[in-house]
């Protein structure tokens, strides 16, 4: 059935042949529906984050520099600061999973953010949010319920 569609679709229209669209159309917004519902996922996991982290100060205790690929002369490292932080008597070490954009000296104090529940569980600065941003799958989503009404068109 499928086929034979895909192939009526290439062939000349006459007045008494009707365009398939709509049942292609399902399975676009199928995957739509799939990508808003992981996108709204993430943005409650991300919002309960937030609601259970604090901000504390840090000093950066070490600072990883990488370089990218096609830095051949090796000018502009990429700085990965690691931060050590305090929640109560305890000390924690939070790691930058990306680059900050100004060089970091051993010293400099800095924000981070942790979770209450499992201080380990920190990032460097106060908006940073851990895991998938869910913008991803909410762009995702909008694009396969337009290809997936213009496919019923």
């Amino acid at each position: 059935m499928l086929i034979q569609s895909i192939l009526s679709m290439s062939l000349p229209r006459t007045a008494d042949v009707i365009q398939p669209g709509s049942e292609f159309m399902f399975p676009f917004v199928g995957i739509a529906l799939a990508c808003l519902a992981i996108g709204f996922y993430y943005s409650n996991r991300r919002t309960q984050w937030l609601q259970h982290s604090a901000v504390a100060d840090g000093v950066v205790v070490d600072v990883f520099k990488k370089y990218n690929r096609d830095d051949k002369m090796g000018n502009y490292p990429l700085h990965f600061p690691r931060v050590q932080f305090s929640v109560g008597n305890h000390h924690f070490e939070a790691q930058g999973e990306a680059a900050v954009d100004a060089p970091v000296q051993i010293g400099e104090h800095m924000k981070v953010r942790y979770n209450v529940e499992n201080p380990e569980e920190a990032t460097l600065g106060v908006n940073k949010i851990p895991g998938t941003n869910p913008k991803v799958f909410f762009i995702l989503g909008a694009v396969f319920t337009v290809v997936g009404v213009l496919f019923a068109l």
